[in-house]
């Protein structure tokens, strides 16, 4: 579970919650500094393949070619 997903479930004060949100943007800004280009286009890349497979068989098109 992300911590994202644990911030909207959980009933946190608020101040505690920007806490998070700081320390998450921080973790993020690290982590991007750390990547060499290569790394963040492999992921990039595989992003958009997993996107791709969500909505490949959900679309009107390929549910035509079928028939």
């Amino acid at each position: 579970m992300g911590l994202s997903i644990m911030l909207d479930t959980m009933k946190l004060p608020e101040d505690i919650r920007e806490y998070f949100r700081k320390q998450g943007k921080i973790g993020a800004a690290k982590r991007t500094a750390n990547l060499t280009p290569e790394r963040r286009q492999e992921i990039a890349r595989l992003a958009a393949q997993t996107r791709w497979k969500k909505t490949k068989g959900n679309s009107k098109k390929s549910a035509a070619k079928k028939s």
